[in-house]
């Protein structure tokens, strides 16, 4: 009783996970940058049940300057805005721009999080791109690598030298983070990322993005937007588990016989003592019964 009790409360132990959830949800307000400085206003909103900490923003651009944003604390359903000054670097050439926002925080207990959104600056005039991309989201089991594809389409009647550049959160690694294509007119290519998780959370989901840029007379861009789901990792020993192993009923079904093997192991174990103790007492019995 003692050992199956044991057992009951280890298996119900599996599932128990406690934590609050932070959901951020930005929108950026942009408008055409008629000089080489202008503003542009962030909106920041909590949708979660915990509040999140030390929030800061930042915006990654290779041709505007801005200064990262400090936040503090964002309670839960309260929006905040923001003011960035965005500063044009080396006088860019006319077109759109890609940029991407970076927001970082902390939950109760000072543990890190980051997510990637995508902004476009129109430089002067707007320039739609004719080359676009498209991910493959994929899932991530533990330190495990995997491959992140991005299809390249060039609608365009011309070719186009393009450069692809990868903006990850934090939580998540790459082997390369650009990479330059050549398209020619209405080809179709795959550029591959080697992903990994570096301390992403299972079962969480992180945006990642792609810059997709090429110059002309004007500067045009796109920006690609994918998934990564970090998923738990395969308790199974390779071999026959090892493809259930993947998901968590996978999982559960693997502890569920691992316990039935205990429980079968326990009652042998106790029916071979009764055994052994009957065959002791048949055993004494005969030996009385030779010495008489």
């Amino acid at each position: 009783m003692r050992w199956g009790a044991i057992l009951v409360v280890s298996l119900m132990l599996i599932g128990i996970v406690l934590a609050g959830t932070i959901s951020l949800t930005t929108s950026i307000t942009t408008q055409v940058l008629n000089t080489d400085q202008e503003v542009v206003q962030i909106s920041l909103t909590n949708s979660g049940d915990e509040s999140a900490y030390n929030v800061q923003l930042s915006l990654l651009s290779d041709y505007f300057s801005s200064e990262t944003v400090l936040v503090g604390t964002l309670p839960i359903n309260k929006p905040h805005k923001s003011n960035i000054t965005v500063t044009a670097i080396n006088e860019p050439k006319e077109g759109n721009y890609p940029m991407v926002l970076l927001t970082e925080y902390t939950d109760a207990n000072g543990y890190p999080f980051s997510s990637v959104s995508p902004v476009t600056l129109t430089y002067k005039t707007a320039k739609p791109s004719r080359v676009t991309g498209v991910f493959e989201n994929i899932e991530v089991n533990g330190k495990k690598t995997k491959d992140l594809v991005l299809k390249l389409k060039n609608m365009d009647q011309e070719s186009h030298d393009v450069n692809v550049e990868l903006f990850l959160p934090n939580e998540l690694s790459s082997d390369s983070n650009e990479k330059y294509i050549e398209l020619n007119s209405k080809e179709e290519k795959e550029v591959v990322f080697k992903i990994s998780n570096f301390a992403g959370l299972e079962g969480s989901s992180y945006v990642v993005l792609a810059s997709i840029e090429y110059d002309e007379e004007y500067h045009h861009s796109s920006i690609a937007s994918g998934m990564v789901r970090i998923v738990e990792k395969s308790t199974f020993p390779s071999g026959m588990f090892g493809a259930v192993g993947e998901n968590i009923l996978g999982r559960w079904i693997y502890f569920a016989i691992v316990g039935v093997l205990i429980v079968i192991f326990i009652i042998y174990q106790i029916k071979s003592k009764k055994l052994e103790f009957k065959f002791v007492k048949e055993g004494s019995d005969e030996g009385r019964e030779g010495g008489q």
